[in-house]
Formats: C-alpha cells, structure tokens, sequence
C-alpha cells in the first residue's frame, strides 16, 4: 500500500517523532512490504499548503498524529482532503483522540478509523490487514459498523523500542529540536496528565539507546529533548545516560553545541545526584522541573506528589553552580489555587533564581482525571483545543485575564533573558513583591503589541521604571545600557539610552587602533573592526565606588550557553 503519515507541529523548529515510529514499525512487524512517505507540516502555514503536502501522493491511506496543538487544524482540513481524495482511507491517532473516540467521529466524519493508544503493532497489522480486505480484531482499533462504533481495548504495551532514526527523519530533521525517549509511562498519577493513568514506568534498555542517542547528537541538532515524562524517576537510569552523554563529551564525538533538555522532578535528586551535577561540564544540560504550585492543599487534590522543601534546597543548589539550565514552570488555574495563593507560589517560584519560570494554564485534556472532576470545582475551560481553563471555584474569569497579563509580562521581562541587571534593582524598590510588579507591568505596557520589537518592550520598563519610588535615573540607564550589550548583538543604543558625549569618538578611534586598554577582552582591534565588539559609556557609580570614568565593553565571541548572556566587562576609562 501506498500510506502517508503525518505530524502538524506547532512550530518550525520543532520535529516529529510518532510518524518515524510507526514507519519503523511497519518495517519490523508488517509482513506485506509497504510505501510510507512522511510529511511534517506546522499549524502556522496556510490550509491548503498543509492540505497539498498530505495529498500529493494520492496515497490509499492517510494516518494523522493528533495532539492539542493540531487538532483543530485537522477539523479543518480534513472535509477538503476527503473532497480531493474520497477514496482514501483516513485514520488518526495520538493522544488527542484515544480518550474520546466516539466523540471523534461524530466531530470529524471525514475519517475511517482511529487506532487508541500506542500505534506502533496496531498500526502494522492495520495497514497489513488493509490490504487483505479485514480489519476486525486489531487491538486499538476502532471503527464504524452500522452506524455505531465498534473496536477492541488497545494492547498491552510494548516492552521494547524500535528505532525511528532512519536516513528519511535525518534528512527532514534540519537542525530543529528532535526529541528522544529511554522510558515510557510515569509512576505518578497527576490529575492534569496523561502519562501515569494508566501505563507504569518502563525503562528501555541503554544499550539499544546509547548508538541511536550518539548518532542523533551528530545529526546537526543543536538540542535534544528527552520526552521521558519524569526522567529522574529512576535515578539509576538516568544517572546512567547522564554519564553516558558527559563521556561522549569528554570523547569528543558529539559536538560541542548540542544541548540535552530533560524534564525532571527536582525533590527526588539524591545528595550525591546534585553534587554529581554540579560537576556537568557548563551548558550541556537543561533541566524543566516542574513544580505546578506550592500550595499544599492544591497538590494533595491533584495527586502531585512534593517534597517542596527538598524540590527547592536542590534547585537552589543548580542554579548556584551555574552549570546547568534550569526552567521551572507554574500552573495557573488548579483547584484551591485562589489568586493570593496564586501570587504566594509565584513570589515563592521567582525567588528560587530560575533562568525562567514559566507560568502554563490548566488545560482539561482528554483523559485527564482532573477533566472528569471539572463539574465539581466549577472549572470552566473552553471547549476547543487545547480546553484552556476560564474560571475556577476559586479563580475568576477576570483574575485569570490578569495572570495572563503577568504570564506575557514574565516573559518579556525575564524569561527573555534581557534584562538581567536592571530587573533586579528594579525589584528592590518594589515594596509589594514581584508578583505585583509583573501584574502592574502587564497594565502599565498593555499598549504594546502581542510580538512587540525587543526595544519597544525596554523603553516600556524604563518609563515604568522611572515612575517607582527610589529608583536612580542615571543606574537605571547604565543598567539598561549594559544589559543590552550583554543580551543581543547590538550595534547602537536605542534612542532612549543615547547621551549626546563627546567621549565616544576617542573610544572608537581606540577601539579601532587597538589602543592600551585594561581588560581582559583579547584582540579587541579586529573584533571592533568586524561587529564582535560593542561598548557604551557608564555615568553612575553603580559599579564600582571610585570616581574614574566607566566603559563597559561586550565581546559577541564570548557566550554563556547557561545564562544566554554574552561577556561585558566594565573599566575605567582614561580619557
């Protein structure tokens, strides 16, 4: 048969997975020899592109992989594949339709099947069983028969993993995130997810990962997430794959810009696992520990289990290292998370130093346990994809508009990584706590744009900043000032930072002649001469107590892969 499986993702960068699996599978387990072709279109590129890359090989079945963030595309393609292509079998899977099937075909009657669960065996026996003509009995699949819908409870699943890196996933990879799994399942049982329903943890084995893993680093990706739920679960495996990948390292036969990203559930990390961490060569690691919320009660509801004082003492101690990457994400709208306790987990989160918090919104997937109870807490959620919360018992309509508006300014103001010095004076002078700041941030800027210019959103936080009680106008320049050389090439100041000085042609002309400066930037001449080198003059005493005057130099060759900051050094400057 002639098949074409594909995977809409959310965005460029990001790659597909689910499709090179059941393409491996069918060369495993199919005993009819099969044509699959792949195509991975995004959600952000006009209907009938998407609709001409799955139908341009006219082929007998159309498998689609859906997930929130694509279904609603896939409503509404699909009537016109079906128009284009009406002998063709359509089929879905994912995680989007396993848990609602009946309400699938009713949504979308374009299609013919739906395999629930884990595709890889189904879906071999499905496109075999496609071409005998008889479909019945296939674990996972279902169908429509007379009008109603019939089909058999998914298989047990699999004990082992195939390998979905062939030459065709190489070459549609193009350097975008790929993603890698060494365990299926989870041993918690969250509310708000779906990997612990019901699938235990399975661990698959390393030595079967260890050649894949290597051959995925030299792909030309420059990260690579682990999709593992809870990765540290098992702390023998990961601890396992961890060395594995400072040893390739160490080697030299991965290259030096690859980034592994793992999800993690920080409290479980062990004394010796942090100080084995702490010793993880500088930026070869990003850790997402989730942390959802730090009220006690809400956690209990939804079945999140933290030890929140251990999960804080160890993320402190990593981002004190300053080796590793550290992400921390909150979940705004779960039972018993009323506002207040909302503000109390954020300033709590803030406080821990993460190189981003970020703030997500309940979403009442299908299959999550927490959907089944929404009656009972009042939860209102939209009833498309991705079914993002409206209001709670506990959360107002109102109040959760305000927390996006916190959520936009968290990551336009931190997140973004530009404002590394200035933020924290800022905040010193913010009596109400961090969390109120960011919310009268997000009303102050609401003026800007949904994707304003990076300078757009400075100039807001310097007027904003302007207005608060004990803030210094010339720091709040010179911290303003630096932070832009440090976080993004530049080649000017923007408007608003500018002083008129005459000082600044002799630091060009010295610059450019490779004159006696004091600092430990090399080669200083060429780098100015080709854009590697940016400078500003300091005015404030805030660096440093002399009175000499102040030049802070940016070297755009010298990159901290954990901050996402570029060096600057700050000196005195004879003039």
């Amino acid at each position: 048969m002639n098949i074409t499986l594909c995977q809409i993702n959310s965005q460029y960068i990001h790659s597909a997975l689910a499709p090179y699996y059941l393409k491996a599978a069918a060369t495993q387990y199919c005993k009819l020899s099969h044509n699959i072709n792949i195509v991975n279109p995004t959600v952000n590129m006009d209907d009938e592109k998407i609709i001409q890359l799955i139908t341009e090989y006219k082929a007998d079945a159309i498998g689609l992989s859906c997930y929130i963030w694509n279904i609603e595309t896939i409503k509404r393609i699909l009537p016109e594949i079906r128009r284009l292509l009406p002998s063709t079998v359509i089929f879905l899977g994912g995680p989007e339709v396993s848990f609602c099937i009946d309400e699938v075909f009713i949504a979308i009657p374009e299609i013919n099947y739906i395999i629930s669960g884990e595709g890889e065996k189904p879906f071999s026996e499905f496109i075999d069983a496609l071409d005998c003509g008889s479909v019945s009995g296939i674990c996972g699949l279902f169908y429509k028969l007379d009008g109603k819908v019939v089909g058999t409870p998914p298989a047990p699943p699999s004990a082992d993993l195939l390998d979905p890196y062939d030459e065709d996933y190489f070459t549609a990879l193009q350097g975008r995130i790929s993603y890698f799994e060494t365990t299926r399942g989870c041993p918690f049982s969250c509310a708000f997810c779906l990997s612990g329903r019901s699938d235990c943890l399975r661990k698959f084995s390393l030595e079967d990962m260890k050649p894949r893993l290597l051959k995925l680093a030299n792909s030309g990706t420059r990260t690579i997430k682990f999709v593992d739920r809870t990765f540290n679960a098992d702390i023998t495996h990961a601890m396992k794959i961890w060395e594995y990948i400072i040893s390739l390292n160490e080697d030299k036969k991965i290259p030096q810009n690859v980034v592994f990203h793992f999800e993690v559930a920080a409290d479980l990390f062990t004394d010796d696992c942090i100080s084995f961490l702490c010793n993880v060569p500088v930026g070869l690691f990003k850790f997402e520990a989730g942390l959802q919320s730090f009220n006690e009660k809400t956690l209990d509801v939804v079945d999140r289990t933290t030890d929140l004082d251990k999960l804080c003492t160890n993320i402190l101690a990593l981002i004190e290292n300053q080796n590793i990457h550290i992400h921390i994400d909150l979940i705004a709208g779960l039972p018993h998370e009323g506002l207040k306790s909302f503000e109390d987990s954020y300033n709590r989160a803030f406080s821990l130093g993460a190189h981003q918090l970020q703030l997500g919104f309940l979403k009442l997937i299908h299959g999550s346990r927490l959907r089944e109870f929404a009656d009972e807490y009042d939860i209102v959620y939209h009833d498309t994809a991705p079914y993002e919360v409206i209001s709670t018992k506990w959360l107002t309509a109102a109040e959760l508009t305000a927390l996006q508006g916190v959520d936009t300014a968290t990551d336009r103001l931190s997140n973004s990584g530009r404002f590394k010095r200035v933020l924290p004076y800022i905040l010193s002078f913010c009596d109400n706590g961090v969390f109120s700041f960011f919310m009268e941030f997000s009303v102050f800027s609401s003026y800007l744009t949904a994707y304003p210019p990076a300078d757009d959103t400075a100039k807001a936080l310097f007027e904003f900043a302007k207005s608060i009680a004990g803030v210094n106008p010339e720091i709040l320049r010179d911290l303003f000032a630096t932070d832009m050389l440090s976080s993004r090439r530049l080649s000017r100041l923007p408007d608003f930072l500018k002083v008129p000085d005459d000082r600044l042609k002799k630091v060009n002309t010295v610059l450019k002649n490779g004159g006696d400066i004091d600092t430990s930037i090399t080669d200083i001449s060429n780098k100015f001469k080709t854009g590697k080198i940016a400078f500003c003059l300091i005015y404030s005493d805030y660096f440093t107590t002399d009175d000499k005057p102040k030049l802070a130099i940016a070297d755009y060759t010298q990159y901290d892969d954990v901050t996402e900051q570029y060096f600057v050094d700050i000196i005195s400057f004879e003039f």
